[in-house]
């Protein structure tokens, strides 16, 4: 792990306060002066800055389904039910990785991992979120396919989407939506675009995460697989 990020684990010092304390020579590690740059052993070094040993919190990886009607927020001024609610004392730390809408549901992912949460939220990194949308009234083949190839959002063209049909109803149509970017309120834009009213929205899956199983209200740790499976999606994003 780096230097830098370890010291930020801590919870007590950012990363780039902690490059500027090793700049200047105030962290060592197993009594060494620590540089720029330097890989430590969480397990085996000692790292102390002035004089104090830094610990890491332990790192957490996390799902939660959030019930519709909460904020993707650890704080919410207004007293409205906010996602940590949901996160139990143990996993503290621990922050929301990008945003749902208030009124939407689905799965979230939560860590106190800085790297793998901006690589997860920045669409630099092509992850998909693939969501199930209900929209009314029933969609034409035309308005799925102009919201697929990108439509005007704040004078900027949408990347494309991916949109299947699932099923039509009396007065609506359920597709699913697989996004590679995650602007705000950005399905229910598109679809405004088309003429269509979102009413329903539930994230399924983001990379190879899904919440299969789980229930509105739930979180729980992510499995060696998931976790593996979504740090190789990251790990071959970058290098394309």
């Amino acid at each position: 792990m780096r230097l830098n990020k370890f010291i930020a684990l801590s919870g007590e010092i950012s990363r780039r306060r902690a490059d500027e304390l090793i700049g200047v020579g105030r962290v060592r590690i197993n009594g060494t002066p620590g540089t720029i740059g330097t890989d430590v052993d969480p397990e085996r070094d000692r790292v102390e800055v002035d004089g104090r040993r830094i610990t890491p919190q332990k790192v957490h990886y996390l799902a939660l389904y959030k019930p519709k009607n909460v904020i993707t927020s650890l704080h919410d001024p207004q007293g409205r039910p906010c996602v940590r609610d949901y996160i139990p004392g143990r996993y503290r730390g621990v922050v929301p990785v990008g945003r749902l809408d208030f009124d939407a549901q689905g799965l979230l992912l939560l860590t106190n991992d800085g790297d793998l949460a901006h690589a997860v939220h920045h669409p630099a990194f092509d992850v998909p979120k693939v969501y199930e949308v209900r929209l009314v009234p029933r969609a034409r083949a035309q308005a799925l396919h102009a919201m697929a190839e990108g439509v005007l959002l704040d004078g900027k063209k949408t990347r494309p989407a991916r949109i299947e049909r699932l099923r039509d109803e009396a007065h609506a149509t359920v597709v699913r939506i697989v996004l590679r970017q995650g602007l705000k309120n950005q399905i229910k834009r598109m679809a405004a675009s088309v003429g269509l009213n979102v009413t329903d929205i539930t994230r399924i899956a983001v990379g190879p995460i899904s919440f299969d199983g789980m229930k509105p209200g739930e979180i729980r740790e992510l499995s060696a697989v998931e976790l593996s499976g979504l740090h190789k999606m990251l790990k071959r994003q970058k290098k394309t």
